[in-house]
């Protein structure tokens, strides 16, 4: 099975910017306090900052979260349309393989399930449903245009 390996994160790039930032996002909570409150931003308390260490750890921890949901994501996905595949028959599957193989684009799980959709018939029943909701739609659309033009 051909897929793109995704590249796992080289970590957080901490910039002088970011630390700026960072070591005046408490005066900033504070005009924003008083833009917001001025009669009594001097008693509505601005929540303490980390320090530049805790936060650099904190955002590069939730860089690393994050980057594990989505590979997460992505196999579980791989695992879904691998069980959608194997379902198939044989000739379908030959099929699918073969339009695979022939695929030019990204190897990603979205492309495989719109090369499995092509040949398992999923995509042609997606787009009849898609069909019908769609003329049910203009059906109301139309309704209501009948019934506005009814009133002048």
């Amino acid at each position: 099975m051909r897929f793109d390996r995704t590249p796992k994160a080289e970590g957080l790039r901490w910039t002088s910017r970011m630390q700026a930032l960072h070591l005046s996002r408490q005066e900033r909570a504070r005009e924003k306090i008083e833009r917001a409150y001025p009669l009594f931003s001097d008693q509505l308390e601005v929540p303490q900052a980390l320090s530049v260490d805790e936060e650099r750890e904190r955002r590069e921890r939730l860089l690393y979260q994050s980057e594990q949901r989505m590979r997460d994501l992505y196999a579980q996905q791989w695992r879904r349309l691998r069980r959608e595949y194997f379902a198939c028959t044989p000739d379908v599957r030959a099929r699918i393989m073969e339009a695979w193989k022939a695929w030019r684009g990204p190897a990603n799980p979205v492309c495989f399930a719109y090369v499995i959709e092509q040949h398992n018939g999923v995509g042609e029943e997606k787009s009849r449903r898609h069909r019908e909701r769609e003329a049910a739609m203009v059906a109301r659309i139309d309704a209501a245009r009948a019934a506005q033009t009814a009133l002048l």
